[in-house]
């Protein structure tokens, strides 16, 4: 049973029962009988079994308060944390110190320690141990553990080249395929919160996984989330070195936009994979999460777990809309700290109108099902081939073979994958002989449905182009 204050609104989505207690209310049905909206005076609402409700406000068991705590700064001083009691994951207490100075013996032990300096640099060493640390529930096996693949991810990835960028004063704006990936994941950074925390905000709402795949190659759309998340690690471990303090990011999340297009499988289970490789190795980077224009509970929480790492979920605070968050916000930070597109204002530039996306002029296959489609591209010598290749939904076999002119030419793979591909792939090949690049679509193994595939083939001479 929920009480709801007077002139509240409120969705209930698969209800079993409802019952008016007191109060007076007035009802809206759309044509089908759910869900129902109720405009609510002082109205109790008893709900029957399997009911699913979200209410604007009502903090649910897990949910972290959305109010803001001014002393924050205060608890997250770094030599205050090493020195707090914390109650770890087996119920004993153990100062914050002697955690880290644990995880150092384990590593050690194993060879991991002394660290490779540009991974942990002497002046934040403490800090990031601490992080792993709280972030594993103070295990000190298993937040060693992830620490030293941490170190291992970094290296066979050469994110220190990444963390060298940053440093030498590389901006947001200039990562690689920034302006085309920003338009369907759209990430902002802003001003910092009272406490000095600084305030990171995803257009959540406005993220596209199906376009997002179109735009971009598996890869590409990989290293913009590495290369925001290395962005956010070494701001908070300046801030960290210069004040003493363990800062994590104010992360607020704007629904407004969120439909069902958010759900797409195919996409979805991509970018989640790509999310939880990432985020594993960036631990306690939030402080708290905020949920604006939130809508319904369930759906939200399906989208959420592909853009917010399942160790800080428990620091969601769940909004509704503008009326019911702008307080709040200017609690935790002045207004001007914020993009004014979260107080009812335009959206940033070059997210307001996107237009015609590239690959809509782009050409398309049909691939019946249990059929392949066989096309071919010629290349003279010394010209380079410039494809790209996307699905438009569904997965599809690819193969490309460059094949010589010259009889006896010794034919060259240019892309044959052990996996049906479901996004963008793309690629090159200079010819070192006339000859032609054979592209095949196979949907020989889909006994029903038939896959269309939009393709954009180039040939350029490069070196004319560079002069």
């Amino acid at each position: 049973e929920l009480s709801l204050p007077s002139g509240c609104h409120i969705t209930l989505v698969g209800v079993g029962s409802i019952s008016p207690r007191c109060g007076s209310f007035t009802e809206e049905r759309s044509a089908s009988t759910h869900p129902v909206r109720w405009s609510c005076d002082g109205l109790r609402i008893g709900k029957g079994s399997g009911s699913t409700v979200w209410e604007p406000g009502r903090r649910r068991k897990g949910e972290m308060s959305a109010a803001f705590n001014p002393k924050r700064s205060e608890e997250l001083n770094l030599t205050a944390m090493l020195a707090k009691q914390w109650e770890t994951d087996t119920k004993h207490l153990m100062t914050g110190q002697q955690g880290i100075d644990k995880m150092k013996e384990i590593l050690t032990a194993d060879g991991t320690m002394p660290f490779d300096e540009r991974s942990v640099p002497p002046e934040w060493q403490d800090a990031l141990l601490l992080r792993f640390w709280v972030g594993f529930k103070k295990n000190c096996a298993n937040a060693a553990e992830a620490f030293k693949k941490m170190l291992e991810w970094r290296k066979e990835n050469s994110i220190n080249d990444i963390r060298d960028k940053i440093l030498g004063g590389l901006k947001p704006e200039q990562f690689p395929r920034y302006e085309q990936l920003r338009r369907f994941y759209p990430l902002l950074k802003t001003g910092f919160d009272k406490n000095g925390c600084p305030i990171n905000i995803t257009l959540t709402g406005l993220i596209d996984p199906a376009k997002l795949v179109q735009t971009a190659t598996t890869e590409e759309i990989r290293m913009y989330i590495v290369y925001e998340m290395e962005y956010k690690l070494v701001q908070l471990c300046k801030l960290t070195q210069e004040t003493g303090i363990v800062y994590r990011a104010l992360e607020v999340h704007d629904l407004k936009g969120l439909g069902m297009h958010h759900l797409a499988t195919g996409p979805i289970a991509l970018l989640r994979k790509i999310v939880s490789e990432v985020s594993s190795n960036y631990v306690e980077l939030a402080d708290k999460v905020l949920l604006l224009n939130v809508p319904y509970a369930t759906v939200v929480r399906s989208v959420l777990k592909q853009v917010v790492p399942s160790r800080s979920q428990h620091k969601l605070a769940v909004m509704g809309g503008v009326e019911d968050y702008c307080h709040l916000l200017t609690e935790h930070a002045d207004r001007d700290q914020y993009h004014e597109c979260l107080f009812g204002g335009a959206l940033p530039e070059g997210l307001e109108d996107s237009g015609e996306d590239d690959i809509n002029k782009w050409s398309s296959v049909n691939v019946p099902a249990r059929d392949k489609k066989v096309l071919k591209e010629e290349v003279p010598e010394g010209k380079t081939f410039l494809w790209s290749v996307c699905p438009a939904s569904q997965d599809v076999g690819l193969e490309l073979v460059f094949v010589p002119g010259a009889k006896g030419g010794k034919a060259v793979s240019l892309f044959e994958s052990s996996e049906r591909v479901a996004s963008l792939q793309r690629g090159s090949h200079k010819a070192a002989e006339d000859g032609a690049v054979v592209i095949t679509f196979d949907n020989t193994y889909s006994y029903i449905n038939s896959k269309t595939v939009q393709y954009t083939f180039e040939v350029h001479d490069l070196r004319e182009e560079r002069g």
